[in-house]
């Protein structure tokens, strides 16, 4: 199943990158720029990525039918939470990198934007854990240890899948074939 899931968002992101090639920065599909577009594809791949989790929850866990109510919501809540937190964070670095770039970023502008990367990894640490925290009370220990198997496994395979992304981007970008790579576990 995970295979499946990571071979469709594969192609869904591949196929955004490919429209995004052959139609430049705006294209015919809405004249929607580049990152909007690419935004889209991040919220698909989010929603089956969630959906992957719903579907595989309850048995992957054991989880009662009433273990499953309570912990479904709780689960995408921490989902939501850690993306939302880490497109913060980005954010925060991006725009130190570009001032960075331009040759344009004062001492007094390295400390603010030092000081929201920081404010957002503090936030960040105590959200993660309330929220893991709210989630391993509506599991038994043995589940919390599922739980945070299953989800190592998605993020290792995520992490691959978009290795694999970047490659092919690359490649396509120099007119290079892009070189085999293993299959996601």
């Amino acid at each position: 199943m995970i295979r499946r899931l990571l071979t469709a968002a594969l192609v869904l992101v591949a196929g955004v990158s490919a429209a995004q090639d052959s139609r430049g920065a705006t294209g015919a599909a809405g004249n929607a720029p580049e990152g909007e577009r690419r935004g889209r594809a991040r919220e698909e791949i989010y929603r089956m990525v969630d959906a992957y989790i719903a579907e595989n929850l309850q048995q992957k866990l054991g989880l009662s039918d009433d273990q499953l109510a309570r912990t479904l919501p709780l689960v995408r809540r921490l989902h939501a939470d850690r993306r939302r937190f880490a497109e913060r964070k980005l954010r925060a670095v991006h725009q130190m990198r570009r001032m960075v770039r331009a040759g344009s970023i004062s001492d007094a502008r390295a400390g603010e934007l030092l000081q929201e990367l920081r404010t957002a990894e503090a936030e960040e640490a105590a959200g993660i854990r309330a929220g893991q925290d709210a989630l391993d009370a509506a599991l038994t220990p043995g589940q919390q240890v599922r739980y945070r198997i299953l989800e190592g496994q998605i993020e290792n395979r995520l992490r691959d899948l978009m290795a694999r992304v970047r490659a092919e981007r690359r490649a396509r970008e120099s007119g290079d074939r892009p070189k085999e790579s293993p299959a996601p576990r």
